[in-house]
């Protein structure tokens, strides 16, 4: 089956084209080809598929199988292949997911901007001696502000994010996000992906952070966030506005998995 790989800032993700993998069971195919030791490795699986509503439709499975309603890293790497391997024209595109239509404007270098929709927000709930907001980007995050930028660092966010992640406030599981402000424009996070474990970016969970920075005064917009794997920029007009994400997606290689 031939793949391609590819990432933004770091949150690398398998293509399939769609005739590779009829017919295939999705889910088990996602955990084996983004195992990092018996796989190709990846944070998850991508398939740009038909849609009767957009220019193509993003079917995502996170590495451990299951299904994920958006990925905003994997939306730009979809449309920049979707592009590059001729599935679509143009360089404005609309894609189908699991939280609605987006749309994505395509530029020169790679890099692309998306309309991530406008965000949703839930009280603050504490857990574990954390008070976490409760936004949602069409997927469910829980945003915590730490008091420097050093217990960001220092945090051990496995023995953090998992338990938080599959609490029982969160019934569908949530991406669990951890950040501190740099500045008025500025933020550092980190990031415990649901179903996939500690990445080094999310595209949806930096918009998440983002516009609860900016939602509590801590930023303003646009907001440079500042990940392991690089940095996007988000921005954001308030309520009932949609957030803007612009990043870059990159090839990493292409190759055969072996069934």
């Amino acid at each position: 089956m031939r793949f391609t790989k590819m990432h933004g800032v770091g949150n690398d993700f398998i293509i399939f084209d769609p005739g590779e993998v009829e017919g295939t069971d999705l889910p088990s195919l996602a955990r084996r080809a983004c195992d990092r030791h018996f796989g190709v490795g990846a944070d998850g699986l991508l398939v740009p598929a038909p849609s009767e509503i957009a220019d193509l439709k993003m079917v995502y499975l996170n590495s451990d199988g299951s299904p994920s309603e958006m990925c905003g890293n994997g939306l730009r790497c979809l449309a920049r292949y979707a592009r590059d391997f001729e599935i679509v024209e143009n360089a404005s595109l609309t894609i189908e997911t699991g939280a609605g239509v987006k749309e994505v404007v395509l530029y020169e270098d790679g890099s692309s901007r998306v309309d991530m929709g406008a965000p949703g927000f839930d009280s603050e709930v504490e857990l574990y001696g954390f008070d976490f907001l409760r936004v949602s980007m069409g997927n469910p995050h829980a945003v915590a502000f730490l008091g420097s930028e050093e217990e960001v660092e220092a945090l051990d966010l496995k023995a953090v994010g998992s338990p938080v992640e599959k609490n029982s406030l969160f019934p569908e599981g949530t991406n669990v996000e951890f950040a501190h402000p740099r500045g008025e424009h500025e933020v550092r996070m980190r990031i415990w992906e649901r179903g996939a474990g500690e990445t080094l970016a999310s595209g949806s969970g930096s918009c998440a952070t983002a516009v609860a920075a900016i939602r509590t005064g801590l930023t303003g917009s646009p907001v440079a966030m500042r990940l392991d794997g690089g940095t996007v920029e988000i921005s954001w007009e308030g309520e009932g506005k949609p957030v803007y994400m612009t990043g870059p997606a990159e090839y990493v290689c292409e190759g055969e998995f072996l069934l």
